[in-house]
């Protein structure tokens, strides 16, 4: 027989017998109770290292605004720098001093100088910047075209401009940077501790990068760029287009203070990420 029990919503003028209260007692612990599922991560799992595997992951959307996920995760800009030391770059205060692999597996050593109140960023790039007002420092390797013959004179503007634009980069992230301009190119003669002279091509940009919400920012840009071991060194110092005039002559000093030096020897292997 089924027990029913029926709730009289009117006050109660007399007690609930003791033999009711039992029965109804013992009707609710029979009730299955719904169990809470917890998420636990698999201990190797990953969503992925670059935006599109995080999207898909994810689900491909930022629940609730229809925005590609790419489009609001930032990740770490793919520079091609190979560095040769785990430990810290900086030399002192506003100085880097550093080695990187080239193309051709040799080390360069890699040096500037900053302002001292710029940071030096973490993780495998040469990059320093000031914060707050988004001024930086950082650089760039890319294999030298064949058509160089092994000289940065002859390589075209518009390679300088597609390493530093690639959607992998710092400013192509978000979108193409189709605003964009340059003001200026020349080559210089650089004096080496040898003796000797390196050429180096220096340039000045405007340009528009797209932010993650894809609004366009008005930047300027100086490029130093030389040929080592195979590789192009592509050094980037910049800062807002309002904030050029102020801090100009910062960023010449940086500019102008970039040096890649072939050390004559071969970088040791390159060890294998083996973490699962």
């Amino acid at each position: 027989p089924r027990l029913f029990i029926v709730f009289n919503m009117r006050p109660q003028t007399r007690p609930i017998p003791r033999r009711d209260a039992l029965s109804f007692i013992a009707l609710s612990f029979s009730i299955p109770v719904p169990q809470v599922v917890r998420a636990v991560r698999e201990p190797n799992y990953s969503p992925g290292q670059s935006p599109v595997e995080l999207g898909g992951a994810l689900g491909g959307l930022l629940p609730g605004t229809g925005r590609p996920l790419n489009a609001l995760i930032k990740m770490r800009a793919v520079t091609g720098v190979d560095r040769l030391s785990t430990g810290s770059p900086l030399f002192k205060p506003g100085q880097i001093l550093d080695e990187v692999r080239a193309f051709d597996g040799s080390a360069v050593s890699i040096s500037f100088s900053f302002p001292v109140t710029w940071i030096v960023a973490e993780g495998p790039n040469l990059d320093v910047r000031d914060v707050k007002e988004s001024d930086s420092a950082y650089l760039l390797v890319a294999p030298l075209p064949a058509s160089a013959k092994g000289s940065i004179e002859t390589i075209p503007q518009e390679f300088f401009l597609q390493v530093l634009f690639d959607p992998q980069g710092k400013y192509g992230a978000y979108g193409a940077v189709d605003e964009r301009r340059v003001m200026s190119s020349s080559m210089v003669e650089v004096k080496l501790p040898s003796g000797g002279q390196q050429a180096y091509r220096r340039m000045a940009l405007a340009f528009s990068p797209l932010t993650y919400n894809q609004n366009l920012v008005e930047r300027r840009a100086l490029i130093s760029a030389t040929a080592v071991g195979g590789s192009a060194f592509i050094f980037v110092t910049g800062c807002l287009a309002n904030r050029y005039k102020k801090v100009k002559e910062d960023l010449l000093q940086t500019h102008e203070s970039f040096r890649a030096i072939g050390s004559g020897r071969r970088a040791p292997p390159a060890v294998a990420n083996t973490a699962a």
